[in-house]
């Protein structure tokens, strides 16, 4: 949960995760977009779990779990499933309104497996109007390149932009909407 929630409300991670977010569709083939640092916030957490004494295998296992079990999500042919399992487990349907690009579903349900996380921590939200699929401003490319490097692209252009070498800092950690007037 916390590592996904990084990667959107820190500059640095929403630069390389919106790779996996920029697709107008919403499938399978989404979920092996992968942006030029997606690996690294994982890593961030899975360093002190392993100094804590679990086995990196074990943590290396789990993330690979997550990942298996989060690609079955990317999916619009199953609408809801039963109640209990919609409360407690991340479904396609929430997952949908993760890639939402409709404005209330922005920075919502972050969950890897487990919704309940969001629940505890203000970020859920159920699907209820149609959703659509996206970024704010979409990339309008097929070139690998451009999509794999549109939003470093954005944070650089950001800094360029930004004025004071402190405020040039905070675009990489501040979340993606901050501006240096704020």
């Amino acid at each position: 949960y916390w590592d996904h929630r990084m990667m959107h409300r820190i500059g640095v991670g929403w630069a390389t995760h919106t790779v996996h977010h920029s697709s107008p569709h919403f499938n399978m083939s989404v979920a092996y977009r992968f942006g030029p640092l997606d690996a690294v916030f994982p890593l961030l957490f899975s360093f002190p779990i392993v100094m804590l004494g679990y086995h990196p295998i074990l943590v290396l296992l789990s993330e690979v779990l997550v990942q298996q079990f989060q690609a079955i999500l990317h999916t619009e042919a199953i609408r809801k499933l039963p109640r209990p399992v919609e409360f407690l487990f991340n479904t396609p349907s929430h997952h949908r309104v993760h890639h939402g690009s409709n404005r209330q579903y922005w920075d919502k349900n972050y969950a890897g497996m487990l919704i309940i996380w969001d629940r505890m921590f203000g970020t859920f939200e159920p699907e209820v109007e149609r959703v659509a699929y996206g970024i704010d401003q979409p990339i309008n490319s097929n070139n690998p390149f451009t999509v794999f490097l549109h939003g470093i692209r954005r944070m650089i252009a950001k800094i360029v932009r930004t004025k004071g070498v402190r405020n040039r800092l905070k675009v990489l950690v501040k979340p993606p909407d901050w501006n240096a007037s704020e």
